[in-house]
């Protein structure tokens, strides 16, 4: 379920605010409340009175999760609902794709769980906050799908091969890992949403978009610095350099190597190489091919090879046995299906060359 409120700001102006209200499964996203997040979203777009957007999920332990995975499972269980899992994936890209387009600034509150389809959501917002809560993540090669809704683009935007290590490993940040890579713009502390509230609603807006997006900078750039966050301590920057070594280069096959391979004695980075090892080797090809394609097509194109791709790993990847492993019966034990890396390479190519037809 999704909300939909106005918040008065001066001038007769007024900021929407859109919440994911479904805390019961981490306000993971369904296909109607995709729709009708779209819907809102064009209204207000359309409306001079909105001057911006305001992003949240209910409850304190996530922003969101992503989409409602387990509802996924069952429409590929089921021949009869498989259009009806295509239908999602096609509108919750095209929902990221037009936040990252949308002519007002969007403000999103990453309190707690920001992944999956969730971090699409953070990602492709263009005022982007997380609190001492947050925990961030693209887990897509744990459970055989790739990582999604734009992120072969924007996590490549993440410094020093941090969004690479993101992509081919699932491994989580938190929010001070978060700006430190660039993931997020400011920190808030979670107890400042009413506040937050009541700044946004004094503010002189000018309904001209680039202006109060500059305006909403300076205001999060000034209550981030009266009001500093408690932060967790940062894991990415302490091994900074091993990760720009270990993601180096343009070879997936001498990446993973070196990746699996890590014996040194940071745990996080131990923790990214164990998620790597175990990840779908379709997945983790997928991800590095996607990465490869976004660099040289445009929003629009990239958007097409997701939906195809997507449409595959419904029908004929590792997905459905992933989520069984991680979600239905929760063994912890996928059986991936059995090839080299080289291999489920190959096939990503093949399937990614056959849909750009």
């Amino acid at each position: 379920m999704v909300h939909f409120d106005t918040l008065a700001a001066q001038n007769g102006f007024s900021l929407g605010v859109i919440t994911l209200d479904a805390p019961a499964r981490l306000n993971a996203q369904s296909l109607p409340m995709v729709w009708a997040m779209q819907e809102q979203l064009d209204r207000w777009r359309d409306d001079p009175a909105v001057v911006a957007v305001l992003l949240r999920g209910a409850g304190e332990r996530a922003f969101c999760a992503g989409g409602d995975i387990k509802a996924l499972y069952h429409a590929m269980c089921d021949p009869l609902l498989i259009d009806e899992a295509d239908a999602f994936f096609a509108h919750e890209y095209t929902l990221c794709m037009e936040l990252r387009r949308y002519p007002k600034p969007v403000l999103a509150w990453g309190n707690g769980v920001v992944m999956g389809g969730g971090f699409g959501l953070f990602a492709s917002s263009s005022h982007r906050v997380v609190t001492e809560n947050s925990m961030l993540a693209m887990p897509e090669v744990a459970i055989g799908l790739f990582p999604d809704v734009g992120a072969s683009l924007w996590l490549q935007s993440f410094a020093d091969g941090a969004g690479r290590l993101m992509a081919l490993s699932g491994i989580r940040i938190n929010a001070a890992d978060a700006l430190a890579v660039g993931a997020a713009d400011a920190a808030l502390a979670a107890s400042t949403w009413p506040m937050l509230l009541a700044t946004l609603a004094e503010l002189p807006w000018s309904g001209a978009g680039n202006g109060d997006a500059l305006l909403l900078h300076g205001t999060l750039n000034a209550l981030s610095s009266a009001q500093p966050c408690p932060l967790p301590s940062a894991q990415w920057p302490d091994v900074q350099d091993e990760v720009v070594a270990l993601m180096a280069g343009n070879d997936l096959q001498a990446v993973s190597a070196r990746l699996s391979a890590y014996a040194g004695s940071n745990a996080w980075l131990a923790e990214a190489a164990a998620q790597h090892r175990a990840g779908s080797p379709h997945s983790i090809a997928l991800a590095w091919t996607m990465a490869e394609c976004a660099a040289t097509v445009s929003d629009v194109a990239l958007l097409v090879l997701e939906i195809a791709a997507a449409r595959h790993c419904l029908r004929h990847g590792d997905f459905r046995e992933g989520v069984r492993a991680k979600l239905i019966d929760r063994d912890g034990l996928p059986h991936w299906r059995a090839c080299t890396l080289q291999q489920a390479q190959a096939d990503a190519q093949a399937m990614l060359a056959a849909a750009r037809v």
